[in-house]
């Protein structure tokens, strides 16, 4: 079968208030705005972080079933999360893919959580680090997914690409406020150096501005700082000719971003990038919220 030449996607921007953070009352803001995604033949939408949810500890409501009746009845792919526990005592923040036909996909726990009080705050916990990157297909193209923070960091979306991806789905907590310009200046980094689409979308919680968008490697195709969904279609042949080709001095250039990135590189001059450092964060001991009441 051929690969799609194209996908629609969108992103969920919705705006939560601040202690109304349970499971049943996000599920009743995006719920709507799933069904409007099927009607804009959205192939696949990105919920933010932690939504529907629980997206606190505490919240047990279990809303699989309901996201897959809900993709079923769009006919559109869902990626939303939640925290769970992967054994007792170790929760994660846990990102899934569910298909038109309401299956699963895959599932991704975060592998790099944020860094300092971020989650004690937002979750009420200590986050720990999955193991394992996911690169899945939908509607027949090849995504990955990095959660908030994990869009800074350069690496990750790289291992991806070198995985196939061919989008990058960014969904993040919110509370960007100061860094807002500079987040949505990392997504639209990571689509250029990588030569892919990034779709990024947050949680807005009381008066800030949101950073819901969607850019390719020569630009933004849909944004949004208010509530609710963006879309756009995603040029698959374009990103493959961008993959392909490599720079020139032609005029007027055939790019507004350079290409062969990806086959530019030099893996053996890469060696640091794998070397330990002595201030590495420590993931397997999260800030937990007594460390934070004490720290702070």
């Amino acid at each position: 079968m051929p690969r799609p030449t194209s996908i629609r996607v969108g992103v969920i921007q919705p705006h939560l208030k601040r202690g109304a953070l349970d499971a049943a009352s996000t599920m009743e803001l995006v719920e709507p705005l799933i069904r409007q995604a099927g009607r804009a033949g959205v192939q696949l939408v990105v919920l933010p972080e932690g939504c529907p949810g629980p997206m606190r500890t505490g919240d047990d409501l279990d809303l699989e079933g309901a996201i897959a009746r809900m993709a079923r009845e769009a006919r559109c792919g869902v990626c939303w999360s939640r925290i769970e526990l992967e054994r007792p005592g170790r929760p994660v923040l846990a990102v899934h893919l569910t298909g038109a036909d309401g299956r699963p996909l895959g599932r991704y726990a975060r592998t790099h959580p944020a860094t300092g009080d971020v989650h004690a705050t937002l979750s009420g916990t200590g986050i720990f680090p999955g193991r394992e990157w996911l690169r899945a297909e939908v509607a027949g193209v090849p995504v990955g997914v990095l959660v908030c923070s994990e869009l800074w960091l350069p690496e990750p979306a790289r291992v991806l690409a070198l995985l196939g991806a061919q989008v990058l789905l960014a969904p993040a907590g919110g509370g960007f406020h100061e860094v807002r310009d500079t987040w949505r200046l990392m997504a639209r980094a990571r689509a250029v150096e990588n030569q892919c689409f990034v779709a990024l979308t947050q949680s807005r919680f009381g008066d800030e501005r949101g950073s819901a968008l969607i850019a390719g490697p020569e630009g933004i195709l849909a944004e949004s700082e208010t509530d609710g969904l963006i879309h756009a279609e995603l040029d698959l042949r374009r990103m493959e000719w961008l993959r392909r080709h490599d720079d020139s001095m032609q005029v007027p250039k055939p790019f507004r971003a350079l290409p062969g990135l990806l086959r530019a590189r030099r893996p053996e001059l890469y060696g640091p990038l794998t070397e330990p450092q002595p201030d590495a964060f420590d993931y397997e001991h999260p800030v937990e919220v007594s460390d934070w009441e004490v720290a702070r």
